[in-house]
């Protein structure tokens, strides 16, 4: 197997793992304390996932990263141009500076495996 496929596999998983820790791993959770009248404190803690938290629109988001490594593994196998692999690569670094400060930087190594892939795919076996 090719060096770039086995990133480009890497790179498929790794945002597969992203997304899948996104949707089941609980990511809110808080702490509710009330005082009785008697003067004692009852807390709850709370806890919910991304999608308890803010629907299941977020899995559309989420299925953006797979999808872009999932074409980055296709274009791999099936030798596309290296113009298409470094687009893909490039477009998943975006995503992840644009959602930095919320789940981006869970996406970061996945974008550097892709990156990886594209740099060092073969450019003598393209026509």
């Amino acid at each position: 197997m090719r060096a770039a496929t086995v990133f480009a596999v890497g790179g498929l998983i790794a945002t597969l793992l992203a997304a899948g820790t996104l949707t089941f791993v609980d990511t809110y959770s808080g702490e509710t304390c009330e005082v009785t009248p008697g003067g004692t404190a009852r807390c709850t803690d709370e806890s919910s996932t991304l999608i308890e938290e803010n629907g299941r629109w977020v899995l559309g988001l989420l299925t953006v990263p797979v999808v872009l490594a999932g074409g980055m593994l296709a274009s791999t196998i099936y030798r596309l141009p290296v113009q298409v692999e470094w687009l893909l690569a490039g477009a998943l670094l975006a995503v992840c500076l644009l959602a930095i400060f919320s789940v981006g930087f869970l996406f970061l190594p996945a974008a550097a495996l892709l990156i990886a892939a594209a740099a060092t795919e073969q450019r003598g076996a393209r026509t």
